[in-house]
């Protein structure tokens, strides 16, 4: 942190603000666990552990809202998206549920994936009745 949140002043390594007396050592604090959390999130998306990215980078966004982590939240978006696509063409249906379960993390319960979870639900069973049937 460069600048003091309360007053504006410029901050050196001290936890307590020369202007205003502020203290803020709980926020420099969260400001170090984001970018650990981020750091997790990152080598963790290297890694292509996103069921271990989704949730560190969330985590990191609960305690300072980067732009480094806004960026990684839209890149595993993004990524969890064409997942998604090539899971549902292959018709693996329960890691495409994964894949679903980690993208409502990420942007809540909206209409696009409420009807990927309804097409899903649709494909998976009439798969299974098709291959019961052979």
């Amino acid at each position: 942190m460069q600048c003091c949140p309360a007053c504006n002043a410029r901050l050196g390594a001290a936890t307590l603000c020369p202007r205003c007396g502020a203290e803020l050592k709980q926020i420099v604090r969260s400001e170090r666990v984001a970018q650990q959390w981020l750091s997790v999130s990152l080598q963790s998306a290297e890694a292509g552990r996103l069921d271990l990215a989704v949730p560190a980078v969330l985590r990191s966004l609960s305690f300072k809202q980067t732009p480094a982590a806004k960026l990684l939240r839209g890149f595993l978006v993004q990524r969890l998206y064409r997942t998604l696509y090539d899971t549902v063409a292959q018709q693996r249906w329960p890691e495409a549920r994964d894949i679903l379960g980690h993208l409502q993390m990420l942007e809540g319960q909206n209409e696009t994936l409420r009807r990927f979870d309804e097409m899903i639900g649709q494909l998976s069973v009439k798969s299974a009745a098709n291959s019961s049937g052979d």
